[in-house]
């Protein structure tokens, strides 16, 4: 009851800021979506942001720009890994092996990014 209590508040507290109580729900818990000033959906039970799709294809556009957001963050994680590994490395052939694999990382994060940036062009 605690939880639903501090969820009813979260809500209240939003639409009194300018939320709108939507007739979305949750995919993930079923909570009514708020549709928040800025024009995102968020569900205040599950504390996150929710995108809402009215067809097939926006469905699609979605889960494409998601997808690469995700594969970014695997990137990015990988290069941030390397990048404390590398002071470690001891021998020339160690640390040439380590700035190639960044140089590949670092080539495929760019690739990622404008990937993203073109799929939010086109969703507009």
């Amino acid at each position: 009851m605690a939880k639903e209590d501090s969820v009813a508040k979260k809500m209240a507290q939003l639409i009194r800021q300018g939320a709108v109580l939507t007739q979305y729900t949750c995919p993930v818990c079923g909570t009514p979506l708020l549709k928040l000033k800025s024009g995102n959906y968020y569900c205040a039970n599950c504390d996150r942001e929710v995108v809402v799709v009215k067809s097939e294809e926006e469905e699609r556009e979605v889960n494409i720009k998601y997808g690469l957001i995700n594969v970014r963050d695997v990137v990015f994680s990988k290069i941030m890994e390397l990048s404390k590994e590398l002071p470690k490395a001891n021998d020339i052939d160690e640390v040439n092996h380590y700035a190639v694999t960044l140089t590949n990382l670092l080539n495929a994060l760019s690739m990622i990014n404008k990937l993203i940036n073109e799929q939010g062009k086109q969703s507009k």
